[in-house]
């Protein structure tokens, strides 16, 4: 009876240990995330957030900034091998191919308020065949700058079609020279489809068939809406040299007071009052086209890879991301994005004269497709449209050479989406 009633006591001292062991148990996660505001903000905000959020929940936050030039391979790696952090920010359109990869974690949306929590189409990049992998954090779209200056030097109000920018553009250009109505990014930018795709949208156009198995950017649509494209430089509203700008440089023209108008982001409102505070502009909603209004969403989310082993730990840390004062705090000071929770955006921070055309446009803002083969789709469209900018720099684009341009591309992309899962 001695012997049995020690191996008791030590049977339940043994339990008691392991017991204590699993509850003192150190609770972690590790996050990924881009460069979306200066190091020396960002970290700051990082730290103290990772600070509260650990003291509100136990659970340590180990984060690293991964430049986006590094960030897909970072992504695919730990995929592939199974390892490596819990929760990512992914951009839009990443979020599917990753998820055609079986790389994140499927999520229950009620788990965060539901899809009508968030801005409509940022909500639709998070979802690939019918699922859900990743939330909203983040969104961007972009909308049209005016010198009010320049405008009201020649008396015309901002355009509300793209008919009269065309018109406004003549009239600045009578009155300030060639190329200053205007700024465009060429055949250097990387985003280069995310300033066609709102025109081929006004314009009627889609870019893949309402099934996702056809390429129709090259209908009559989509052909006459890079013309109009190509026409600005063309036609001398913007300058030659913006055949062979990046989106920074068309930026740049702009926030130094050289042109008149330019497509650009809401971030860009913090690079006026860093590089030119002192100039008079005012921001309105993309133009309406032939057929409609059109705006580009984009952005990031936030996704839990399907390696993690702290699923529930991970899930927290994207509710309190969320959670409405820190998504104000992280978009209006430090990303200059937009939230894309409806909460958030209603905060006034997004009410003011320059965010309103933004937070408007974003309403009806369009996602690209959730399609695993995008980042292929993407790459073939913009090689296409940097050839047709190149072939008008040395002369050989002709009559014809947009609608060849974009029937090449339109090929390969069928042939992408015939390899979709």
């Amino acid at each position: 009876m001695k012997r049995f009633m020690c191996m008791v006591v030590g049977i339940v001292f043994l339990l008691g240990l392991l017991t204590s062991m699993t509850f003192g148990a150190s609770r972690e996660i590790t996050f990924w995330l881009m460069p979306n505001a200066p190091d020396d903000v960002h970290t700051v905000w990082l730290d103290a957030k990772v600070a509260e959020f650990q003291k509100e929940t136990g659970i340590t936050v180990h984060y690293e900034v991964i430049g986006w030039g590094d960030a897909w391979t970072r992504l695919v790696t730990a995929i592939t091998g199974g390892e490596g952090a819990d929760v990512v920010q992914v951009g839009t359109t990443w979020n599917p191919q990753l998820a055609a990869m079986k790389g994140l974690k499927k999520i229950n949306p009620s788990e965060f308020g539901g899809a009508g929590a968030f801005m409509p189409a940022n909500y639709e990049s998070t979802t690939y065949k019918g699922e859900v992998y990743g939330v909203p954090w983040f969104a961007e779209t972009r909308c049209l700058f005016y010198n009010k200056d320049h405008f009201a030097e020649v008396k015309i109000k901002p355009p509300a079609t793209y008919d009269e920018l065309v018109a406004a553009g003549n009239q600045l250009v009578k009155a300030r020279g060639q190329g200053t109505a205007i700024a465009i990014a060429g055949n250097q930018a990387w985003d280069l489809l995310h300033n066609w795709a709102i025109l081929l949208w006004a314009w009627g156009g889609d870019l893949v068939s309402p099934d996702l198995k056809k390429a129709t950017f090259n209908s009559p649509e989509g052909i006459e809406a890079m013309n109009w494209y190509v026409d600005l430089v063309r036609t001398g509203l913007a300058s030659k040299s913006c055949a062979e700008y990046n989106q920074p440089d068309a930026d740049a023209a702009f926030i130094n007071g050289n042109v008149s108008m330019a497509f650009m982001g809401p971030w860009n409102i913090a690079n006026i009052e860093h590089d030119n505070p002192a100039l008079n502009y005012g921001v309105v909603e993309p133009p309406k086209g032939p057929k409609a209004r059109a705006a580009f969403s984009g952005g990031s989310n936030l996704a839990i890879l399907s390696g993690s082993k702290a699923e529930e730990d991970a899930k927290a840390w994207i509710k309190f991301l969320l959670r409405k004062d820190n998504l104000v705090s992280y978009s209006s000071e430090l990303t200059h994005m937009l939230p894309a929770t409806k909460e958030a955006f209603d905060d006034p921070s997004f009410s003011t004269e320059m965010y309103r055309p933004f937070k408007i446009a974003l309403e009806y803002a369009t996602a690209y497709p959730p399609l695993g083969v995008w980042g292929t789709i993407e790459n073939d469209i913009t090689v296409a449209f940097k050839a047709i900018f190149t072939d008008y720099v040395t002369g050989k684009l002709g009559a014809d050479g947009v609608k060849k341009h974009l029937d090449d591309a339109a090929q390969r992309v069928d042939a992408a989406l015939k390899t979709e899962k």
